[in-house]
């Protein structure tokens, strides 16, 4: 089963940690680490809801939250837009109605406290 994991500092987060920390629920086969989350795949579905369960909410920083949740595919026909420079008082509800004028919004979310990097 592949999980997401939300609220990951890529810069300072390993793969083996991430095993480590995701191996006393099951056998995990894979983890991906991107910037700002991660990816991890286990072999047995329900030592993947335990983990799940168990690190939702999980402190792995001081002041880094885990989101832990089952991954979820993209729904068809549908694209994933990044909108850079949004000012740090925009809320997701305010940046929705802006691109509802166009269309269908599935998914919205307003990323606080992102450092750019590669600058």
């Amino acid at each position: 089963m592949k999980i997401f994991v939300g609220n990951v500092d890529g810069a300072d987060t390993t793969p083996e940690e991430l095993a480590a920390l995701f191996s006393p629920y099951g056998t995990v086969m894979s983890c991906a680490v991107l910037k700002q989350f991660a990816f991890v795949h286990m072999r047995e579905n329900a030592g993947a809801l335990r983990a799940i369960e168990a690190l939702h909410g999980h402190e792995l920083r001081p002041g880094r939250t885990l989101v832990v949740e089952t991954s979820r595919p993209r729904p068809l026909n549908t694209w994933k837009i990044f909108v850079g420079n949004v000012s740090a008082a925009c809320t997701s509800q305010e940046l929705r109605s802006l691109f509802e004028r166009r269309g269908r919004v599935i998914e919205c979310d307003v990323v606080k406290g992102m450092v750019p990097t590669g600058v």
